[in-house]
């Protein structure tokens, strides 16, 4: 088990993890980061959030941004 941290970066504010989460390996790590990106990019207008995916060391090691379909779904509740 590796231990990765996952920062939020949207606009001009930034919120770094500090206390991180265990992986199995780098493909579980960004995964988790893209659920992170996806839910709060559902629950608010946080269209410039990118999540930043750290080693323990404290290397980057992927950005990780919404994905496309969750602005395809905020019009669609939007136009209801």
């Amino acid at each position: 088990m590796e231990h990765y941290f996952f920062d939020l970066h949207f606009g001009n504010e930034r919120v770094v993890d500090e206390e991180g989460v265990d992986h199995f390996d780098v493909g579980s790590a960004v995964y988790y980061g893209q659920r992170i990106a996806d839910r709060i990019g559902r629950d608010s207008d946080y269209r410039s959030l990118t999540v930043h995916v750290r080693t323990f060391e404290g290397s980057l090691l992927a950005v990780v941004a919404t994905s496309a379909g969750r602005g395809f779904e905020q019009m669609a509740l939007m136009g209801r």
